[in-house]
C-alpha cells in the first residue's frame, strides 16, 4: 500500500468516526493549497466529485494543453496517471474508505493481521504534507508483520514520481518473494 488513510479512532470519538478522520486528513484551512484541496475534497464530497469527474474526464484535453504550452511532443504519462489517480482517490478511496468505513479500518486490520498470511508492505514519504506518517506506522502497528518504509524527502506524490525505477524494483521484490512462498 501506498500513503494508506488510516487514523487509529479513540474510544470517545467512536459514535463519529468519519467525522474525526476528516478533521485529521483535511481540517478546514485554505493555505496551502494542497491542504486546501483536502478540505473541499473532504467536506464538500459532492462538489469535489462533481468537479473531478469534469476534470478527471477530460484527461486528453489537458494532456494536449500540456504538450502544447511545455512544447514537449514526446508523450507521456503524467496527466493520465494523475488524473487517473485523482478520479480514483476522490471517488472512490476517499468516498468509501474515508467517509464510510472510518469506523471499520480497525476491525479490517485486525483480520488482515491475525486471519491472513500475506505479506504487507506499506510505503509513505516522510513530507507528506496530505497524509500524515503516523497514517502508516498506525497500520503498521495493527499488522506486526507489516514491513514500512518511509522515504526522506518523498512527499504524497515524489514518492513514487521522480523514482519511478526505485519504486518498480520494490515492487518487483515483493512479487517475487511472494510467489517464492
Amino acid at each position: 500500500m501506498v500513503v494508506q488513510p488510516y487514523f487509529p479512532v479513540p474510544a470517545e470519538e467512536a459514535g463519529a468516526a468519519t467525522q474525526y478522520v476528516m478533521r485529521r486528513v483535511a481540517p478546514r484551512r485554505v493555505w496551502p493549497p494542497i491542504a486546501f484541496g483536502a478540505s473541499m475534497a473532504c467536506w464538500y464530497e459532492h462538489v469535489s466529485r462533481t468537479i473531478c469527474l469534469t476534470i478527471c474526464r477530460h484527461h486528453r484535453v489537458w494532456n494536449r494543453l500540456f504538450r502544447i504550452l511545455t512544447r514537449n511532443r514526446m508523450r507521456t504519462f503524467l496527466i493520465e496517471a494523475f488524473m487517473c489517480h485523482t478520479h480514483n482517490a476522490a471517488w472512490h478511496t476517499l468516498h468509501n474508505i474515508m467517509c464510510l468505513s472510518a469506523s471499520k479500518m480497525g476491525a479490517y486490520l485486525d483480520v488482515v493481521a491475525g486471519q491472513l498470511s500475506c505479506k504487507v508492505a506499506l510505503f509513505h514519504g516522510r513530507d507528506d504534507e496530505l497524509l500524515p506518517v503516523e497514517c502508516t506506522l498506525a497500520v503498521g502497528a495493527r499488522v506486526p508483520r507489516a514491513r514500512v518504509t518511509v522515504y526522506d524527502n518523498k512527499d504524497h506524490i515524489t514518492i513514487v514520481v521522480g523514482q519511478e525505477k526505485l519504486f518498480a524494483a520494490e515492487l518487483e521484490a515483493i512479487w517475487r518473494s511472494a510467489a517464492q512462498d
